[in-house]
């Protein structure tokens, strides 16, 4: 064994001992997966760190550009709805529908009733109750002089259709039958 050792000087195996030089060739292909596996596990960890790194720099750039804008951005349909909202107000007095209004035939005794009775009405009616007309409706339709059943009701398809198309609904009008409900609410048939 003296001679072999001495054939071997020039090798990395000669400063172990002879009995452990055989399992050397054993441990390689553990410390090679030890090794990719590690090499697999940092290539990953770099890619994450690049997502999130690159999401926070997203974020950060979106949000110093909404800074330097001096507003929020939103979706341009609400911002659409907003400048139809607001144009419908501001421009009502020049865009109200001229809808006559029949008199109505008051009894006395509902004259004396409406005279003691607490002035709280406005003369508008609460357009709600028609099914399809919120809150939001409810004021843009006062914005364009709309504020009574009586109104509605004596619509003709034409102040319908220039609603309609004033609103965009496509025909909604018609569909929940506005006129028909206003009607009812009134006490017609």
């Amino acid at each position: 064994m003296a001679d072999n050792a001495k054939h071997r000087i020039d090798t990395w195996t000669a400063l172990m001992p002879n009995h452990t030089v055989a399992a050397v060739n054993l441990l390689t292909p553990s410390l090679g997966a030890a090794a990719a596996a590690s090499a697999i596990g940092l290539g990953i960890a770099s890619q994450m760190w690049g997502f999130w790194a690159g999401a926070f720099a997203g974020a950060f750039d979106l949000n110093s550009k909404t800074a330097e804008a001096g507003a929020p951005r939103v979706a341009a349909d609400v911002d659409d709805l907003k400048t139809i909202i607001r144009g419908k107000t501001a421009a009502a007095p020049a865009k109200r529908l001229q809808v006559p209004v029949e008199p109505q035939v008051v009894s006395v005794e509902t004259a004396i009733a409406a005279k003691l009775a607490p002035a709280v009405t406005t003369g508008a009616d609460d357009l709600k109750l028609i099914a399809g007309i919120g809150p939001k409706l409810e004021q843009v339709l006062n914005g364009m002089g709309i504020s009574t059943y009586a109104q509605i009701a004596g619509w003709t398809a034409d102040e319908i259709a220039k609603v309609d198309d004033e609103l965009k609904f496509g025909g909604r009008i018609v569909r929940d039958d506005w006129v028909g409900q206003a009607n009812r609410l009134m006490g017609k048939p």
